[in-house]
């Protein structure tokens, strides 16, 4: 099958949004087998991702008030990620595992998560990745170190999923792109 140059963002039907700890290695190619460290969050929205870069510049300007260069005094890169799963590895990852209390079913119960909302600190930094595919093609976008740095308002209603959408800010290396375009040699 040809691989066309557009691109589609349509997740992985097998899992699209994973974390594993800060640090852990990317995959080298989307396909790849990702290893035991890195666990599944839950399932991203029909939405999608959205990848944000905010630079901020600075112009520096001779005497007569002409623009000679252009630095770079800050950058950020964040993706928003609406998940649309209310479960353990959910909460986990948005709330912070330190925030988040497991309690085992019981005759009385099922499990009980309890996951702290107004929790005083932001969950560790941890490595993300997503993946999509559209037909051959594959696209991961990952951060070897990332933090959820805000997550959006929640609304609890009887006509829809309930969305949990972290903001998560790429740090040290930042955000990483890897397309592979689905056409093997021979």
């Amino acid at each position: 099958m040809a691989s066309n140059d557009t691109k589609l963002g349509l997740g992985l039907a097998t899992g699209m949004f994973y974390h594993a700890p800060a640090g852990t290695a990317l995959p080298a190619y989307p396909a790849e087998t990702l290893n035991s460290a890195w666990k599944e969050v839950g399932d991203v929205t029909q939405d999608g991702i959205t990848l944000a870069t905010d630079k901020s510049t600075e112009n520096i300007k001779n005497w007569a008030n002409v623009i000679k260069r252009v630095i770079m005094t800050d950058h950020a890169e964040t993706i928003s990620a609406p998940l649309q799963d209310t479960i353990e590895e959910t909460l986990k990852v948005v709330l912070g595992e330190d925030n988040v209390t497991i309690t085992a079913a019981t005759a009385e119960h099922g499990k009980l998560i309890d996951g702290h909302l107004s929790a005083p600190s932001l969950p560790e930094p941890e490595a993300f990745l997503f993946l999509m595919k559209d037909g051959d093609d594959m696209i991961a976008v990952g951060t070897r170190h990332g933090q959820i740095t805000a997550l959006e308002n929640v609304g609890f209603a009887p006509n829809g999923a309930i969305v949990w959408t972290p903001t998560i800010t790429g740090m040290e290396d930042g955000w990483h792109i890897i397309v592979d375009d689905g056409q093997k040699s021979a």
